[in-house]
């Protein structure tokens, strides 16, 4: 899993991933034969929680699987705490810092 750097706890909250990528250059996606770094930033527009480790992923879809799977064990970490997060994303990084697709944490789904 993405490792996040500024000493806070990661996020509770529940997620819906976006459908639509943020890059709106086709270039700034590997193809999908490709392996390519992804990193999990967490952000609520004015603080950053940066992952600096990052995954290898064949593709964005990928990316967006792995990082669903890390919103998962993040909201399974303290479930009855989502309104902290009220307001961030985990926004997917490729390795040039473009986003390429973000996943609002907002409790907008109950499990």
């Amino acid at each position: 899993m993405a490792t996040f750097t500024n000493g806070k706890p990661a996020p509770a909250g529940d997620a819906v991933a976006t459908d639509l990528p943020v890059g709106s250059s086709a270039a700034s996606v590997p193809s999908p034969s490709v392996p390519a770094r992804y990193y999990f930033n967490l952000t609520d527009g004015h603080t950053m929680i940066r992952d600096e480790e990052g995954i290898t992923a064949s593709s964005v879809q990928a990316a967006v699987v792995s990082a669903m799977e890390a919103v998962e064990e993040l909201r399974a970490q303290d479930p009855l705490n989502s309104d902290e997060w009220q307001g961030w994303r985990l926004e997917i990084v490729d390795a040039s810092g473009q986003a390429v697709q973000i996943i609002p944490l907002d409790a907008l789904l109950a499990h």
